[in-house]
């Protein structure tokens, strides 16, 4: 892809950011918990237009914004949760850590 056709793509996505910013902003605030809103909202609706830069400097043309751009917003939160959940489920308590390590200090004294 040639400098004139990357600027014509980033020129099509400003236009399409000014006119879809809210709306991708709005399926992802409503897709979230209501406890995650106010966190996670802005940062997720971002990723989405990074999304879409992608998938265009892949080649693809965007014949149905509105749907593309609902699908990447609940993609893109569905991937967060599924993160979370990882994350969660491989947290590890830092006291158990630290009782651990103790446990091992002692046992290499004795």
């Amino acid at each position: 892809m040639n400098r004139t056709q990357e600027q014509a793509l980033a020129a099509g996505l400003a236009e399409l950011y000014a006119n879809q910013h809210r709306r991708v902003l709005g399926i992802v605030a409503r897709t979230l918990r209501a406890e995650d809103q106010a966190a996670y909202a802005e940062d997720l609706a971002q990723d989405v237009w990074l999304m879409v830069w992608q998938y265009l400097l892949r080649g693809n043309e965007i014949t149905s914004p509105a749907g593309l751009l609902a699908v990447f917003a609940r993609r893109r939160v569905y991937a967060h949760y599924r993160s979370a959940r990882v994350r969660r489920e491989s947290a590890t308590d830092p006291q158990s850590v630290a009782l651990d390590r103790l446990c091992a200090e002692l046992e290499a004294v004795a």
